[in-house]
């Protein structure tokens, strides 16, 4: 499984609301060439001090064939990346915090989402079907008398007939 994108930020299911950081859950947004994985984040605190350990939690994992379409919206204040599926559900997923919006970190997810989803689209429609994109070569010979032409050739020399 190649990763293709990893980062950290905000992701729910359904729409964006106006307290997003309170509904939204926080993780890592892992996208590969197979899934686009939602994973939950939740610190536990080993000392007194605070210092913590990131614990990752099952989220939402969302194959590649099912997405539909992904694209950047501006929500409110925030930029998302809506990501809807084939079977109709809506996910939306914000890399912003308190100093930005995430306007360019959503439009550059949305794009490689887009992309990885055509990619591998492609990749298992050429592994499905080879067969259908075999060049058939031109036949070298005249369909009405059935002499031998070249390919330079406007007209049959044997018929007269115009290739």
């Amino acid at each position: 499984m190649a990763l293709v994108y990893s980062t950290e930020g905000y992701f729910c299911e359904g729409e964006v609301v106006k307290n997003w950081k309170f509904s939204m859950e926080y993780g890592r947004i892992v996208l590969s060439a197979i899934e686009l994985s939602l994973v939950k984040k939740s610190n536990i605190n080993l000392t007194e001090r605070g210092s913590s350990v990131d614990n990752y939690k099952d989220g939402f994992v969302i194959p590649l064939t099912q997405i539909k379409k992904a694209y950047s919206a501006k929500i409110q204040k925030i930029y998302v990346v809506v990501v809807e599926t084939r079977d109709g559900l809506l996910f939306s997923i914000t890399m912003a915090n308190n100093r930005s919006i995430g306007r360019l970190e959503s439009i550059n997810l949305s794009e490689m989402i887009n992309s990885t989803v055509l990619l591998a689209n492609k990749t298992s429609k050429n592994t499905q079907n080879v067969d259908d994109y075999k060049v058939k070569p031109v036949s070298n010979k005249c369909t009405k008398c059935g002499e031998e032409i070249s390919y330079s050739w406007q007209f049959c020399k044997n018929c007269g007939k115009k290739l």
